[in-house]
């Protein structure tokens, strides 16, 4: 047998390995997008705010997934009479285990990059990012092969913030409620 055939081969061989274990040794739908619709609240109460999500998910070992997932929320705060916009976008990793089959449970780590306009334009608009940690679980079932409904809470951890008005210092933690739309391939 020729050299180069036998390269071609280790070669082709090493690829099916990692790929093998990029599924996690999982079915053909191990790697799945979750997109995903929620509300989130600050701890100190207020108005339930939209979040828009898109997560993709891949089996790692048994009963455990991989996620990165990029969010979108915005609300509107009030400090000392002074009312200001702060937008989030979670840029976050997340391991998940299923000790059951529909049930999973964990968390993981994030960049939350913010920006603040305040009402009143007398302070500039800030932008900063902010690394912060969440914890959470939640229910996955499958009413077809490839298709499956997601519902998930979490509550994210981040430090308190500091802002240019005077009482300054905020803390811009949250807890999120979502329900998405599983898609296996």
């Amino acid at each position: 047998m020729p050299r180069y055939r036998s390269t071609s081969m280790h070669r082709i061989a090493a690829f099916a390995i990692a790929l093998t274990l990029f599924t996690g040794l999982r079915p053909a739908n191990a790697v799945q997008i979750v997109p995903s619709i929620g509300i989130t609240q600050t701890p100190d109460g207020g108005d339930n705010k939209m979040m828009l999500g898109l997560a993709l998910r891949n089996g790692l070992l048994p009963r455990t997934q991989a996620e990165i997932q990029v969010g979108y929320r915005s609300e509107d705060r009030t400090i000392a009479g002074e009312t200001f916009a702060m937008k989030t976008v979670p840029v976050t990793l997340s391991l998940w285990a299923s000790p059951v089959p529909m049930l999973y449970a964990g968390g993981g780590v994030g960049a939350y990059l913010q920006a603040i306009e305040y009402d009143n334009k007398v302070y500039p608009a800030s932008n900063d990012t902010q690394f912060g940690a969440h914890l959470g679980g939640g229910l996955r079932f499958s009413p077809a092969p490839i298709v499956g409904v997601d519902l998930q809470g979490r509550y994210v951890f981040l430090k308190e913030k500091s802002t240019e008005l005077a009482s300054g210092k905020f803390d811009p933690s949250f807890w999120a409620l979502s329900a998405g739309l599983v898609i296996g391939f």
